[in-house]
């Protein structure tokens, strides 16, 4: 009898030190923060409804935050919270240089904080935006050149690129193959510039048809920009309570790992109301969320991490996830220390990764 209990204690004791190891051990999920680069001085994004109806909205350092000693604040701010990067917005405009359509790369990669926190690129591939079969040459020199530097961030050793959307690209390329066929170009450059390659992600529909776009254009990863109205019910009011997107969620990123072959980068969806965007794009009928918070935040963040580590064989090899997003001041979901609240949002981030 003694020498079964001395045997059950031994198997009890290696149990838990096996458990403890894992614990210890288990690789902790990098967030990113989707950045909108819009906010400059000549911006029409700031509109005067945002202005003057939203003051909660705006951050401690102003409406304009472009320039070098915040971008330097933002970092530090992003970096204390425990977010790993920040997924810039990146824009393609014929008319203009590549520096000229993107300025905020160049003050991010000019700040002295910039090895606090990385950065990726989200190619905003819109209306607009759209880019072609004569442009890629153009575009991925400079991608590859900005690939290169060691703040960029990678997975599994090979720099990450995320894409807005998978039609425009087959409507420029006339095909899902030719997309493909333009994605091995650039990962052989890459190679040849001394990369591993590149890991091609985009922000895809939920949907069997969406997702079968993706993979037939050779997309490497599955993820999302956002999934605003996941939370609203048909027959409510324009308002809902913020839980309510918060448990939805779960559902889309369970869809998505159900029907995709390839790895999902799920992304939180930490608000959505983009009344400030009522004259562009009638915002003033259309619903939104009330509750938005920092214990929101700490929910969604939460519940983010929590899945992501739940759902290991649908997600990548470096545990990645997204959060939407940094200062989308004009559609409700920001993080950055507000001039007119003391609820520090960036609370909720730090608690959830924290605890």
């Amino acid at each position: 009898m003694y020498k079964l209990s001395f045997l059950l204690l031994v198997i009890i004791i290696v149990l838990l030190s096996f458990q403890n190891h894992k614990t210890a051990t288990e690789q902790p999920v990098a967030l990113g923060a989707y950045y909108f680069n819009g906010w400059r001085p000549d911006s029409t994004h700031i509109t005067q409804y945002l202005v003057d109806s939203f003051p909660e909205r705006e951050p401690i350092w102003g409406w304009v935050t472009n320039t070098q000693e915040i971008m330097d604040a933002q970092i530090n701010e992003a970096a204390n919270a425990g977010l790993t990067f920040f997924s810039f917005c990146w824009y393609y405009n014929k008319r203009k240089p590549l520096e000229e359509s993107n300025p905020i790369i160049k003050v991010y990669l000019n700040s002295p904080n910039r090895e606090r926190l990385k950065y990726c690129l989200m190619v905003a591939n819109h209306p607009h935006n759209e880019i072609g079969p004569n442009d890629w040459n153009k575009v991925t020199t400079e991608w590859i050149k900005l690939f290169k530097g060691d703040s960029y961030m990678t997975v599994d050793g090979k720099p990450l690129l995320i894409f807005f959307e998978v039609s425009s690209l087959i409507e420029r390329f006339n095909s899902a193959e030719h997309v493909k066929e333009a994605f091995d170009l650039l990962r052989k450059k890459a190679q040849k510039e001394g990369l591993k390659g590149v890991v091609i992600a985009v922000c895809a529909s939920p949907s069997t048809k969406g997702i079968a776009k993706a993979e037939a254009c050779g997309f490497d990863i599955i993820t999302a920009y956002n999934y605003p109205s996941v939370g609203f019910n048909e027959g409510e009011s324009r308002q809902t309570p913020i839980d309510s997107l918060i448990v939805s969620e779960k559902r889309i990123w369970d869809r998505v790992a159900q029907l995709s072959k390839l790895p999902y980068v799920p992304a939180s969806t930490l608000n959505w109301d983009a009344r400030p965007w009522a004259d562009s794009a009638e915002y003033h009928t259309k619903r939104y969320y009330t509750g938005f918070s920092s214990n929101s935040v700490y929910k969604s963040t939460k519940s983010l991490t929590a899945w992501i580590k739940e759902n290991k064989e649908q997600t990548t090899k470096d545990p990645i996830g997204l959060l939407y997003a940094w200062n989308e001041y004009g559609e409700g979901a920001w993080l950055t220390p507000s001039k007119n609240s003391e609820d520090n949002l960036l609370d909720g981030v730090k608690k959830a990764l924290t605890e």
